[in-house]
């Protein structure tokens, strides 16, 4: 039985080829602009190597300091290394506490054998190989003696140590970046911009440069914090405990009038991709209304335009419905014929809508992700887990069928309760 109705419902779809292609590419139209939408915002929350641990990350990227306590008059931006130690690297809440510079372009890496290179460089120290899983192709990266005797070491891309050197094998090996020698420890795979906190081309320890002194108001320089909870249930714990150390930084500052202020900083990785500026509070509630409206007109716009038309060609089969029921056919035998047919060009759209989202972010890659490190020299590549989430098209593809079965199997439960010659003549 079932299967003369999927024969049947093939042929009836070949008997309608304008009408279909239309249904299909509208449901797979849908589906790939609701899964690109949702798989881009999956990317900047979700936990992807080397960034496994955004679930129980916070963050500090920008701060203000006031002087003699008036808004009006304040500095707004990173912290200096005196500020990230006082107030953050003396919590005890956390498992690690990372003090840690954005990548840098600019800098300038050379061989003893005249390779050049420009690069990406990140500074930190060495809780940022434990808040971050890195796959290692050679060495280990620098501990925390190195950064304290602010040995020049570094940990360079696969890439970097390809173009340069012509192998991985290279640990051991001289660097030079900005003139300054570097004993290269470490290979790693290449990081996509896509991991913004943990990309680099190289990484040394912040000890080995002049970063610590680029200071100025004292409280602000050019570091940023991270804070690695054990759980995402120490949240609360770990922000109470900043507020403590903060305060007591500002007793220190009291005499030169200033007062550091975390505008409610720590940030957990939703809130701390969508802080844009570093003296405007994102409103959190509005972001998630605004994606919330886009993601309903995504789906309903076309989903209703599909809804009108497939209703509209249910009324034109009245006649067909009639002659059928006159031959015999039940009204529980014409619903299941329908509501298959439904199914069929729901199933055939949404795979030819999992093609184009897939298609999209493969082929629109630097258009999709133009803004994550536009400056920086790496490249936005794309892993499979960071593409593949059944669910995101189980759901898409769900809502289409549901209004796709609607739209054709109220008329035709309509149609089905009709008298016969009332049909024929519909």
């Amino acid at each position: 039985m079932y299967k003369q109705h999927i024969k049947q419902a093939l042929r009836q779809l070949r008997e309608n080829k304008l009408l279909s292609f239309i249904s299909i590419i509208g449901t797979a139209m849908a589906i790939a602009m609701i899964m690109v939408m949702v798989i881009t915002q999956r990317i900047d929350l979700e936990d992807y190597a080397p960034e496994v641990n955004r679930h129980r990350t916070l963050y500090v990227k920008w701060m203000s300091t006031y002087w003699n306590n008036d808004p009006n008059y304040s500095d707004n931006g990173l912290m200096s290394i005196r500020t990230a130690k006082e107030c953050f690297k003396a919590l005890t809440t956390p498992e690690a506490v990372c003090i840690y510079s954005p990548p840098y372009t600019g800098f300038l890496a050379s061989t003893p054998g005249g390779e050049l290179m420009k690069v990406d460089v990140l500074q930190s120290d060495e809780a940022f190989w434990k808040i971050f899983k890195f796959s290692f192709l050679a060495g280990k990266p620098y501990d925390l003696a190195d950064c304290e005797s602010g040995i020049a070491k570094a940990v360079i891309a696969e890439s970097v140590a390809r173009r340069m050197y012509g192998t991985t094998d290279v640990v051991g090996w001289t660097i030079g970046l900005n003139h300054s020698d570097y004993t290269v420890v470490a290979v790693v795979k290449d990081v996509s911009k896509l991991a913004p906190t943990a990309y680099a081309q190289i990484w040394i320890p912040y000890t080995t440069t002049n970063i610590t002194d680029m200071v100025w108001s004292t409280a602000m320089g050019m570091m940023m914090v991270l804070i690695l909870a054990r759980s995402s249930d120490d949240f609360p714990a770990i922000r109470e405990e900043t507020e403590r150390l903060r305060l007591k930084y500002n007793e220190e500052l009291s005499g030169i009038g200033q007062a550091v202020q975390y505008r409610n900083q720590p940030d957990t990785q939703f809130k701390h991709v969508n802080r844009k500026m570093s003296n405007v509070e994102p409103d959190i509630k509005k972001i998630i209304i605004e994606f919330i409206v886009v993601i309903a007109l995504l789906l309903l716009v076309p989903a209703i335009n599909l809804s009108g038309m497939t209703l509209s060609r249910m009324r034109k089969r009245f006649p067909e419905l009639g002659v059928r029921r006159s031959f015999g056919a039940t009204r529980g035998g014409l619903l299941e014929q329908i509501l298959l047919e439904s199914m069929i060009l729901t199933l055939i759209g949404g795979f030819v809508g999992l093609l184009l989202s897939y298609g999209s972010l493969f082929l629109l890659n630097d258009l999709l992700f133009n803004s994550w490190g536009s400056s920086w020299e790496g490249t936005n590549s794309v892993s499979a887990a960071m593409l593949i989430d059944p669910m995101i098209f189980i759901g898409a593809l769900a809502f289409c069928l549901i209004l796709n079965v609607l739209s054709s199997g109220v008329p035709a439960w309509r149609a089905s309760r009709l008298n016969i010659v009332t049909a024929l003549n519909s």
